[in-house]
């Protein structure tokens, strides 16, 4: 009879968690915790790709913006090897604006004055900027 109470009572009884319990376990969550490393990393490389397309056209619209205010008050265009001269006539001094390409920047210069607009590409770093002014005669 003691016998039979004693095995009863080991058969009950559950002695702890077993090394295969706690590998199955650590496993679960190395998947757990890839996965949402994963989703973390592509957000994150996502948000930065979005905030540099948002500073390029940015940046562009405000080039836009200045040279065709500039184009607007031009009396003449001169187009050269690495950009353009605008003759302009703003406040009954003539003048000469000049836009010129140095890589992925466009320099703009106005009676000494400088102003540089840069550009990157915001899906490829390292393309070259296209800058590029046709008169059309109509």
């Amino acid at each position: 009879m003691l016998k039979v109470e004693i095995n009863r009572l080991r058969s009950e009884k559950k002695s702890g968690v077993t090394l295969i319990e706690i590998a199955v376990a650590v496993c679960i969550v190395g998947i757990i915790s890839g996965a949402i490393y994963l989703v973390f990393d592509r957000q994150t490389n996502q948000a930065n790709i979005d905030s540099r397309s948002s500073q390029y056209y940015l940046d562009l619209g405000m080039f836009t913006e200045t040279f065709y205010n500039d184009l607007a008050m031009t009396k003449a265009v001169c187009p050269n090897d690495n950009g353009v001269s605008l003759l302009v006539n703003p406040d009954g001094n003539p003048g000469s604006i000049t836009y010129s390409l140095q890589g992925n920047t466009i320099g703009r210069e106005f009676r000494g004055i400088e102003k540089v607009f840069r550009f990157t590409n915001p899906n490829r770093n390292g393309s070259p900027l296209i800058f590029r002014v046709e008169e059309i005669n109509p």
